[in-house]
């Protein structure tokens, strides 16, 4: 039996006593993340137990070790998540209940059984979602509108949701997104500037040639605006951090696209914008942009008024579509330098995907850009600079 496997039973024990599935057997089975994790193992897991309903499970343990976990900050992406599913859930589905949401207006979090948050061992376990019927995307495939548009909803109701929080309970919302907040981390280390400068390196090649200029200006300022794509601007929400369709499912139920959001390790407080960004950057391409570039952004603030009047809030109080507008030009480059570093892992080949249990040091992490990447990064960077905001 692995270390994670022993782990991870350890937990289910308490989860079968907690919910009374006597003399319960349990089957694992592990899974390759395939590019899509970089932390954890992966397991599906059934239950079955005399006169009970086969019970079906998935669990993410923590497989990361040496100094790899320290510069990573691995031990707060785990606590971060182990405090959404025991804290932050409840408040959320209360403020919910209290506004009688019907459940196509409700943000859905996946259901939380139990975990471990002891260092090396930090454990999370959910329903499994597919035995729902719900999806991955293609990571692989820019997003289409109907998904896309499925999303932002779903992204609107969960930053609705802490301007909800905030009206409601200031004192503690402001707790909690200080918990949450991004510290401020340097690349002054001479790994890590190695590693920073290869990637500059790397990213510079793959755009046009009269492009290249401007965008080295961009990425000279990576220790900075990495840092601002991760703090608030005029208001301050709590962004998921990490809004890609990776982190997304889907299915169709009642005649609509449903989706519903995993992975709350990089949650922290920011603007709205920068989880808008992370994911028009991430998940699309140069033809997608062309046709739905200004109507994800208008769509984004319109459904955001629709989740914010549900709750009682006037978004003109809040986040008046200038200050929205503003913001967003804001971000662009820090998320220019973000897509730099995130989009090779996420577009990066299964068998090309770095194995988390063996690294011990950061700069095994590094990776080779795919031509996937060469050709998404290089249209992105033409067209912010179209658009006027690079």
């Amino acid at each position: 039996m692995s270390d994670v496997e022993s782990v991870l039973r350890k937990v289910l024990d308490k989860v079968i006593k907690q919910i009374q599935y006597n003399n319960a057997k349990i089957s694992l089975k592990e899974h390759t993340s395939a590019g899509q994790n970089y932390t954890s193992t992966l397991f599906s897991i059934n239950v079955t137990a005399p006169e009970r309903d086969t019970l079906k499970l998935f669990a993410k343990v923590a497989n990361v070790n040496g100094n790899f976990r320290k510069i990573m900050n691995i031990d707060l992406m785990f606590r971060t998540e182990q405090f959404l599913y025991s804290d932050l859930v409840d408040v959320y589905e209360k403020i919910q209940d209290d506004h009688n949401l019907s459940v196509e207006h409700r943000f859905e979090f996946p259901k939380f059984y139990g975990g471990e948050s002891a260092e090396g061992e930090e454990t999370v376990v959910m329903e499994d979602l597919t035995a729902k019927g719900f999806q991955t995307y293609n990571r692989f495939l820019s997003v289409d509108w109907e998904h896309a548009a499925c999303a932002v909803d779903c992204l609107t109701r969960f930053h609705a949701l802490s301007f909800a929080y905030q009206k409601a309970d200031p004192e503690k919302f402001a707790r909690d997104a200080k918990r949450v907040e991004t510290k401020k981390r340097d690349l002054d280390s001479p790994i890590l500037k190695e590693i920073w400068m290869k990637m500059v390196e790397n990213t510079v090649n793959v755009v046009k040639e009269e492009h290249k200029e401007r965008l080295t200006e961009v990425l000279n300022n990576g220790s900075t605006d990495f840092y601002d794509f991760k703090v608030p601007l005029s208001t301050t929400v709590l962004c998921h951090g990490d809004y890609r369709v990776s982190n997304l499912l889907f299915r169709h139920l009642d005649g609509r696209l449903d989706p519903i959001v995993v992975d709350y390790q990089t949650l922290h407080s920011g603007s709205p914008v920068a989880d808008l960004l992370y994911f028009e950057f991430l998940c699309t391409d140069a033809q997608f942009r062309k046709e739905h570039h200004y109507r994800l952004l208008d769509h984004y603030f319109s459904s955001l008024t629709m989740s914010l009047q549900r709750l009682g809030i006037d978004i003109n109080e809040v986040y008046p579509r200038e200050v929205f507008d503003e913001e967003y030009k804001t971000m662009v480059s820090p998320a220019l330098i973000i897509t730099m570093a995130v989009l090779p892992l996420v577009l990066v080949e299964a068998e090309q995907a770095p194995h988390m249990s063996g690294i011990q040091e950061v700069n095994q992490m590094a990776i080779t850009p795919c031509e996937r990447f060469a050709e998404r990064y290089s249209d992105l960077v033409s067209d912010c600079i179209d658009w006027g905001l690079i």
